[in-house]
């Protein structure tokens, strides 16, 4: 057992659950035909790629130091397309009564995919800078690293922006800014513990407690990032919950006064992020080999 053990069971199996269902919900849905559905599946299945990515990561950032890099650029990428895929769920389902056909509801799945491609860009960024100076290799690996962690803490604005801004959309225009009665309904509450539950998560993410209280108590069990781990699935299965209820419960609304997003629209979302984020973690993992090696300190004779 290390360190990573729980790490990557924290992921692994919620993987699974949300595997489940996700075939479930494919099972009842006639694809072809049911296109009010579409979003709803898009979110489902992109729920799965990040703990499943997660869950690799940590198992195979061992086996050497590009390695160790490169699985967690993977780590970005799926987190951010987790985001991408909230937006597009909360703009079909969610979005308040006074925010539909406006400019923003009409543009908020166009910001969501640069949210995620820069967020993205930022996390691999990051990162590269944290490998260039590992290496000692401040030109430029220092002015990256500094970059990386002062100007934008981009690692950690990433997961809050990319699991984060939805939910926070929502609750800012839904529940403070006259939501309308079709938004005012049982997935209210599960939206607010969504949002609770995410901040939380950040909280042990960046402030590294309660290993920081007691160091070595909590190397195997307890540490902060098993905590993060544990309230972001939690978070995602409140959300998942809160999606469902909205998305059944304001189907008669939402089909009368709303344009439903087009395959085009969510396909060429989902693409275009696919594309740009994986032309980051391609152009960033490239750039990894040409860090130069840690030099061997020789001893003295």
């Amino acid at each position: 057992m290390t360190n990573e053990t729980l790490n990557i069971w924290t992921h692994l199996l919620p993987f699974w659950f949300f595997a489940w269902r996700f075939v479930t919900v494919l099972y009842v849905t006639d694809i072809q035909n049911d296109s009010y559905s579409w979003p709803l599946l898009v979110y489902m299945g992109t729920s799965c790629v990040y703990p499943l990515a997660s869950s690799c990561a940590h198992t195979f950032s061992s086996m050497s130091r590009n390695a160790r890099h490169i699985c967690y650029f993977l780590d970005y990428g799926a987190v951010n397309l987790f985001g991408l895929g909230s937006a597009i769920a909360y703009s079909a389902y969610t979005f308040p009564d006074a925010l539909v056909h406006t400019t923003f509801h009409d543009y908020y799945v166009t910001l969501a995919v640069l949210n995620t491609i820069i967020s993205t860009g930022l996390s691999c960024y990051s990162r590269l800078g944290l490998a260039a100076g590992e290496a000692g290799s401040f030109a430029p690996g220092e002015e990256l690293y500094q970059a990386g962690r002062n100007i934008f803490s981009s690692r950690r604005k990433s997961m809050l922006w990319g699991m984060a801004l939805p939910s926070q959309s929502r609750l800012s225009f839904c529940l403070f800014l006259f939501p309308g009665e079709s938004a005012q309904n049982e997935a209210t509450l599960y939206h607010q513990k969504h949002t609770a539950i995410t901040l939380l998560a950040s909280f042990f993410y960046s402030a590294h407690l309660p290993e920081r209280l007691a160091p070595g108590r909590f190397d195997y069990i307890g540490h902060s990032h098993q905590l993060f781990h544990v309230c972001v699935i939690l978070a995602t299965h409140v959300q998942m919950e809160a999606i469902l209820l909205d998305k059944t419960l304001r189907q008669e609304w939402l089909l009368v006064n709303s344009r439903p997003l087009s395959f085009p629209q969510i396909a060429g979302a989902i693409l275009l992020c696919l594309v740009f984020s994986l032309g980051n973690i391609i152009y960033f993992s490239a750039a990894l080999y040409r860090i130069p090696e840690p030099e061997l300190h020789k001893k003295e004779t």
